[in-house]
């Protein structure tokens, strides 16, 4: 009798809409966290437009009035009469900051070109209407951070410019989770899931591999991944219900991820595909319109007027809005033609795309360098893979060690599901159907076999997991809960894994910078690819000055600590009196 009972609230689902006041609570603290730095990107991009430059005191000014901004938004949109929610709002923000800076961000993306891109924001550079070059710490600026989108960046700027801490300025991603995490639970609560399966499903939801391993960056392909599961989970709601609060959620989780990433144009038209076809399926061809028309005017305003710099530019000086990955005197990233490395693993040179595809699913979690991956069985593990899980940019296997096995189950999952219960349940067809659609928008995408790159892929079997538990057949939802909980214990072993070498490396740096600052000296610094460590060093009192290699003048330079996950650089050298 208690395991009935347990089994028959613990898995209840109610698909009634019996739920959106409470739901309501949850929908409005998520979207202020999601409109704040939409806010502050948007007013950002329109002040560069008009000729301006990001001060401090314009950083302060576009802070606070988009913090405002967004709790009144929200506020006025969901009311759900719960007083102390702008509150707890501004709670998670200041979370976010603080979580963020526990550690420094030791990625190399986000220590080289992500850092030259806000820092010469912050320091007044208008790539508008700039014809200087831009300010930079170290070498000249990448042309990753000239001409890829910048809205995290504009972000990151406006923290800088207003004075955080340069180890403050990338908590976007925890922004974003937060967000996400309070959305996708008002989403469940009000779609009638239990409250035990809902905080399963959110944890799961948000707690992506990718997301994790970069919590503590400034790289954004985990806010990216957390961009489309608000959209996805915001457009099925607004199809549902009818609710247009959540279309305007969802449209603004799209704006953002548009100036992201060059990916999220092709993944977002399919995306929003998608979301018109269930439209017009759901609730007829009106429904399908009115959808269509606004994803495709706030994709317009996303692109061409917010995203004019970048991507009209890059059409109008270089040929293609996707320069200078695409079209004339393209840089190949994956093969280290041009100005770049190469991304590639060599055990994948020889390989087909589809063969990429499934070697780095069915990979021992593995760099992708210095020794040789092999495919292992599902569920297998090796204490060689718990240490690679935490990496920031794992090539293969990227979603954690039990992530092949996860995959395997789903898909009998899924097959058990279309065989016979999903045909009488409109419900789980429709998580099936978004299964499919994010399965696709990886299969498409060409370097799927790199876990970042398609950080939607994690949503796959979540949304087969959660189709399970709406069948109301015993053992089908528990085989969803065994997913779901098997999808938690990897993220649990990523996230452990990635804090421990994030925060080892974070230390060995904090260690050096300490110990230099106490000498009183000035240091000769050649950063190599991490020019924010001369930003770091300034910060803790230091009088740091670049110095190209060559000039390096002592006979025993100083390594760089905490360089970079696996890697060794830089060169630190007291200048001569």
């Amino acid at each position: 009798m208690l395991i009935d009972h347990f089994f028959q609230n613990a898995f209840r689902y109610d698909a009634e809409d019996t739920r959106a006041g409470k739901s309501a609570v949850f929908q409005e603290v998520g979207s202020a966290l999601i409109l704040f730095p939409l806010l502050v990107f948007a007013l950002s991009t329109l002040w560069l437009l008009l000729g301006g430059m990001i001060t401090p005191v314009f950083a302060w000014g576009v802070l606070i009035a988009s913090a405002a901004g967004a709790l009144f938004i929200s506020h006025s949109m969901f009311r759900s009469g719960w007083r102390f929610a702008p509150l707890v709002t501004l709670a998670l923000s200041i979370l976010a900051v603080l979580a963020t800076m526990i550690v420094h961000d030791t990625s190399m993306d986000g220590q080289h070109y992500h850092f030259q891109a806000f820092y010469a924001l912050a320091e007044g550079w208008n790539p508008v209407h700039g014809s200087a070059p831009p300010p930079v710490i170290g070498d000249p600026m990448t042309l990753w951070a000239i001409h890829y989108p910048r809205a995290g960046w504009l972000f990151s700027a406006n923290l800088m410019a207003a004075g955080f801490p340069l180890a403050a300025v990338k908590s976007l991603n925890f922004l974003a989770l937060f967000g996400t995490a309070a959305l996708v639970s008002g989403m469940l609560l009000r779609a009638g899931f239990s409250g035990l399966v809902a905080a399963l499903l959110t944890a799961v939801a948000v707690l992506n591999p990718v997301v994790l391993s970069q919590l503590f960056t400034s790289m954004n392909d985990g806010l990216f991944g957390h961009c489309m599961i608000v959209f996805a989970i915001t457009l099925a709601g607004w199809v549902h219900y009818g609710d247009r609060r959540l279309l305007c959620v969802g449209i603004a989780a799209m704006m953002l991820a548009l100036n992201l990433k060059f990916s999220a144009i092709p993944i977002f038209v399919m995306l929003c595909a998608a979301a018109c076809a269930g439209a017009f399926i759901a609730r007829g061809q009106q429904t399908a319109i009115v959808t269509g028309a606004a994803l495709l005017a706030s994709a317009f305003g996303a692109i061409i007027l917010l995203g004019w710099s970048p991507y009209m530019q890059n059409y109008l000086e270089h040929g293609h809005v996707f320069h200078p990955i695409m079209g004339e005197q393209a840089v190949n990233i994956m093969t280290g033609e041009g100005p770049a490395l190469d991304n590639t693993p060599d055990v994948l040179t020889a390989k087909s795309g589809v063969e990429r595809f499934f070697f780095s699913l069915f990979s021992e979690t593995h760099s992708g360098f210095y020794t040789v991956p092999e495919m292992k069985f599902p569920f297998m593990i090796s204490p060689s893979e718990l240490r690679a899980s935490g990496g920031v940019d794992i090539r293969l296997g990227g979603f954690g060690p039990f992530f092949s096995g996860i995959v395997v189950l789903a898909f009998l999952g899924a097959l058990a599901l279309i065989i016979r219960p999903a045909r009488r349940n409109p419900v789980t067809l429709s998580l099936l159907f978004a299964a499919a659609v994010f399965l696709v928008t990886v299969l498409i995408m060409p370097q799927n076999w790199w876990a970042r790159y398609v950080p939607q892929f994690w949503f796959v079997p979540v949304l087969i997991a959660a189709a399970a538990l709406t069948t109301g057949k015993r053992p089908l939802q528990i085989f969803g809960a065994l997913i779901a909980g098997i999808m938690l214990l990897n993220a649990a072993l990523v996230g452990a894994a990635g804090f421990w070498l994030t925060e080892t490396r974070s230390a060995e740096a904090s260690a050096q910078i300490s110990r230099l600052a106490e000498t009183g000296e000035a240091y000769c610094i050649y950063p190599d690819m991490v020019q924010s460590r001369i930003q770091m060093m300034r910060e803790a009192g230091i009088t740091a000055h670049y110095t190209p290699d060559g000039d390096i003048a002592c006979s025993g330079p100083e390594e760089i600590a905490g360089y970079g996950p696996d890697r060794f650089g830089g060169k630190i050298c007291p200048c001569p009196e």
